[in-house]
């Protein structure tokens, strides 16, 4: 391989046999090199190929600016991720998670702990994602020397959430349309207009995303202890005959039905989503 272009001392960009541009990583691979010169294979640490050049270009711009330590840190997780979790992850994750991991070293420097109000969801319907998160920071612990805090577990999880590409989800429209409609149907059976800058609305929003996603791919998910359900039923019913409403819309629409988890769940958010709300 031969040195196309020097990013920094740790970091060129080479060629493959059919042309495509490579990054190679290695401590020094860089220094008192010139473009032309052989990369020798005792030199190289990692290497990446991305296949989407959009995110390649926005990548090597990442690399100009994280340490070397975060982006071979950042590889391990991602290979990590796509290992356990087995589902097609964007290379655009290597942008997204290695810049996270750079400030999120930088916030614990400045005792500055970012709490995301997604905890509960990722946790809940993401316990995949959210156990490799786990397993990332104690990579990190290792490989940087830096305690993460438990709340970066979330954080890393929604990074894998984002980046998994399932091709049954490329209908945008389709899922954004079905977002609407139930956002039209709680809005027309309460009579209030959102509140789009609270934290409700945002854990809302997120929440329905998912269960939208679940609803096009037809993937049910329920694990509701029945006397949970039964409770909520009773104490917010309001809410939850606005629930009957969606878990109708959606099966004549859909051909999906509600399972008591998604209901009980939704209940509750929507009863937070509400409540206090002006009346339009």
């Amino acid at each position: 391989m031969i040195i196309k272009q020097i990013f920094n001392n740790n970091i060129v960009s080479t060629l493959d046999d059919n042309h495509q541009e490579l990054l190679v990583l290695g401590r020094g691979i860089g220094f008192n090199s010139h473009v032309g010169d052989p990369i020798h294979q005792n030199q190289i640490e990692k290497i990446f190929r991305l296949q989407d050049a959009t995110i390649y270009e926005k990548f090597k711009a990442t690399v100009m600016q994280v340490p070397i330590e975060i982006l071979q840190v950042t590889d391990d997780i991602v290979s990590l991720a796509r290992t356990q979790l087995n589902k097609k992850i964007s290379d655009g994750i290597y942008v997204s998670l290695s810049d996270h991991i750079h400030f999120a070293t930088e916030r614990i420097q400045k005792n500055m702990i970012v709490r995301n109000p997604l905890s509960w969801e990722v946790q809940h319907f993401y316990k995949a994602e959210y156990d490799v998160a786990k397993e990332a920071l104690t990579l990190l612990k290792e490989r940087l020397n830096i305690e993460f805090p438990k709340e970066e577990i979330c954080n890393i999880a929604l990074h894998f959430i984002n980046a998994e590409v399932n091709d049954s989800m490329n209908d945008v429209t389709h899922l954004m349309q079905l977002l609407q409609e139930i956002m039209n149907i709680i809005k027309y059976h309460f009579s209030i207009e959102y509140d789009e800058d609270s934290i409700s609305y945002f854990r809302f929003i997120t929440h329905l995303k998912y269960f939208c996603q679940r609803v096009i791919t037809h993937a049910s998910y329920d694990d509701a202890e029945e006397y949970l359900y039964e409770v909520v039923k009773k104490n917010y019913q309001e809410s939850f005959n606005c629930i009957r409403k969606i878990k109708t819309f959606i099966l004549k629409n859909y051909g999906y039905t509600m399972t008591h988890s998604e209901q009980l769940y939704l209940t509750l958010h929507v009863e937070r989503l509400v409540k206090n709300k002006p009346v339009q």
